[in-house]
């Protein structure tokens, strides 16, 4: 089993590797270089990046060279890394996709299975009776 230490090392390791890849970003950004910055976001590691921040960068990699846009979130995600580093934080996992409710038939209203009231019931309903 790994110590405690070693792991926060790892933890560490792999923060700065991903700061390294947000410069990378950040170089290709500003030198408008469309075709760095999608192959940059194929990386599994642009996993770790807010979805939002992912699709900015990606419609600048799209949008004429002469455009004066910012990148405002990737540049906010890239500041909250450092700091984070700064502050001795590890690396944030990866962002995964929660899978939905099925959505209910028309005129269907959900229950909860122990008894609890749905917001459509009426405030004098039971809920003993459904």
């Amino acid at each position: 089993m790994s110590s405690r230490p070693a792991r926060r090392r790892r933890e560490a390791d792999a923060l700065a590797k991903f700061l390294l890849y947000l410069e990378d970003l950040e170089a290709a950004v500003v030198a408008r270089a469309a075709l760095r910055i999608t192959a940059l976001l194929r990386k599994r590691t642009a996993t770790h990046m807010p979805r939002e921040v992912r699709e900015e960068l990606l419609m600048l990699s799209r949008a004429p060279r002469d455009s004066l846009r910012a990148p405002v979130r990737f540049l906010q995600f890239q500041h909250r890394m450092r700091q984070l580093a700064a502050g001795g934080e590890g690396l944030l996992t990866a962002q995964i996709e929660l899978p939905l409710d099925p959505r209910a038939g028309a005129g269907e209203i959900r229950r909860h299975a122990d008894g609890r009231r749905a917001a459509s019931d009426p405030a004098d309903a039971d809920p003993s009776r459904y």
